[in-house]
């Protein structure tokens, strides 16, 4: 007997090989993913501005930073002896406005590259309620400020897709053959109430189908769904019955790697699970004769690794402990 739904995976009309480059953002799920694709040892960039959640400010610093927008001077605030700026998360910060603004023009020049150079972006969408200063401009993040200075919207699913449409109007005129893949993040906003995050969570899942159905190089991986209707127990999260735990998270990339990587890379994965697994490995005696022997057989095998994929770490520390 069948216990489970099993949520069909699109077939995709690209492959992703280790030579090519990926640009994950969005909410923490857009990091946990972009973690992996760093541990088997692909050249990912994530999350430049910190987490972000709603996809309006996320879209809308991506398109400045391909435009090289003005740094919008309105948006920095300061707290704890920190300058802040609503554009981006708590993590981008530095001591003095001019700092921070250079830092911000730095980050654009990151973005802009990368966004020009990667064969996938990478969007993860995590709420619809949008927070805007009495200004009327939308923040990323509200950086622990009052909540009598803002106001909270919901973005409706055509709003997020006018939004999104400007931003591939110009990411098409300097990367042509960039494929993007948009997801839903499982991570349920609770805080906005039960029934709130439904609602938030139905508005990015229209958004997601219908740019998905507009644009022949734009595709939806159902991260939500997998999670959702594949894993429908709270063992696969954490403590606060919210995040998706570590076995959870597992277990999509094994459903997006077998989506999106090519057979070569699904090979070389498995070989780099069995290598880091013999460099974890620990003996009850480092110096004895046999696990010297295994650590020369475990450094070949990575030398040999490391024609395809840069191992250069893990050989720097297979030759420190052989003695």
């Amino acid at each position: 007997m069948n216990w489970q739904i099993q949520v069909p995976i699109p077939e995709y009309s690209f492959k992703l090989s280790h030579s090519d480059k990926v640009f994950s953002v969005g909410s923490c799920f857009a990091q946990h993913m972009a973690d992996r694709l760093l541990y088997y040892k692909f050249s990912c960039t994530s999350n430049p501005y910190g987490t972000l959640f709603h996809p309006i400010p996320l879209l809308q610093n991506l398109t400045d930073a391909l435009k090289r927008a003005e740094i919008d001077e309105n948006l920095f605030l300061k707290r704890d002896e920190a300058i802040f700026h609503y554009s981006c998360h708590s993590s981008v910060w530095a001591e003095s406005k001019d700092d921070l603004k250079q830092k911000l023009q730095d980050l654009q020049l990151l973005v802009a590259n990368e966004l020009k150079e990667s064969k996938l972006l990478i969007l993860t969408f995590g709420t619809s309620f949008l927070y805007q200063l009495d200004s009327g401009k939308a923040v990323a993040n509200c950086h622990k400020q009052a909540k009598n200075i803002f106001t909270k919207e919901f973005s409706s699913s055509q709003e997020i897709q006018n939004v999104f449409h400007s931003f591939y109007s110009e990411l098409k005129k300097q990367n042509p053959k960039i494929q993007i893949l948009v997801t839903v993040s499982p991570v349920r906003h609770i805080r906005d109430g039960v029934h709130e995050n439904n609602v938030s969570k139905s508005a990015l899942l229209l958004a997601c189908d219908a740019i998905q159905k507009t644009f022949d190089d734009v595709h939806y991986f159902p991260a939500y769904e997998i999670v959702l209707d594949e894993l429908r127990d709270y063992r696969f999260y954490e403590k606060d019955r919210v995040h998706p735990n570590e076995e959870a998270r597992a277990y999509v990339w094994d459903k997006f790697a077998e989506a999106i990587f090519t057979e070569n890379s699904l090979i070389l994965n498995r070989d780099l699970d069995k290598l880091f697994s013999s460099i974890d490995h620990r003996a009850f005696r480092e110096t004895s004769e046999a696990h010297q022997r295994f650590l020369e057989k475990t450094l070949e095998w990575a030398v040999d690794l490391n024609e395809r994929v840069n191992l250069k770490e893990e050989i720097k520390e297979l030759k420190k402990r052989l003695q």
